[in-house]
């Protein structure tokens, strides 16, 4: 059961709290004064553009960092304590960075075309086709992304990995890595910015506060969904009964 996912997410979550905290930490920080920075020269010339650019490049970088140390101390039962950990790119982070990119490439193709599919669609037939293309693509894009947590894991893993360990749970594969993210985004981004929207005076009395705490979000959700896909990775490789969408019989 999804629910039985999230609940191991979240107990093995604060079972390596410590561990998590000493290896997050300083990433989190980095990423935090990033978006930052990237926000105050937004906007302006064409310098500013690259910079933004440039930000955005580093920012990519550090939270892949997030998402790689997660899912490692997550994969793993021990319980020695670690030591603080700075920022390290090695093999293993290149490997992952790499896939990642690949798979950020393909989700911001799929957001094209349903975006295309809204703009200029012009008949029910065109809408039909390219709505599920979408829902194809997104599909794919949920099973390859199981990728990440068997490279964090220590394999040596490809798509075509990924792509095995998902054959018989696509749906599951599907929900956890395609329909949870939206989820939280829309929960804890889309959510917040539309009451403000709705209430001008009261965005602008908490401006600095929201901005803030949004900023804490934007990184802390890139956190929850590698410690759910780690979770359900180890799940997937278990054969564990929490992949199983409904109760079996």
């Amino acid at each position: 059961m999804i629910l039985e996912t999230l609940s191991q997410s979240v107990s093995t979550v604060l079972h390596n709290k410590k561990r998590l905290l000493k290896a997050l930490l300083i990433p989190f920080l980095v990423t935090y004064c990033l978006r930052s920075m990237k926000v105050s020269v937004a906007g302006y010339e064409l310098y500013s553009e690259i910079l933004v650019f440039i930000f955005n490049i580093a920012i990519f970088l550090t939270s892949s960092m997030i998402c790689l140390r997660t899912q490692q101390i997550l994969d793993k039962h021990d319980t020695v304590d670690a030591p603080w950990q700075w920022l390290k790119f090695d093999s293993q982070q290149r490997r992952y960075s790499g896939y990642l990119l690949v798979l950020f490439v393909l989700l911001q193709a799929i957001f094209l075309l349903i975006e295309a599919d809204y703009k200029i669609a012009t008949n029910g037939l065109i809408y039909s086709v390219m709505l599920v293309l979408s829902v194809v693509g997104w599909v794919i894009f949920s099973r390859l992304s199981f990728v990440l947590p068997a490279i964090a894991s220590g394999k040596e893993a490809s798509f075509k990995d990924a792509w095995a360990i998902t054959k018989d749970k696509k749906l599951y594969a599907f929900v956890i890595a395609g329909l949870l993210p939206v989820a939280f985004y829309m929960l804890f981004i889309g959510l917040p910015i539309f009451l403000l929207f709705a209430n001008p005076n009261l965005a602008m009395g908490l401006k600095f506060i929201y901005i803030f705490i949004w900023g804490v979000i934007v990184i802390a959700i890139p956190f929850i969904i590698a410690a759910i896909e780690a979770t359900a990775y180890r799940a997937l490789m278990d054969k564990s009964k929490a992949t199983e969408i409904s109760n079996p019989a």
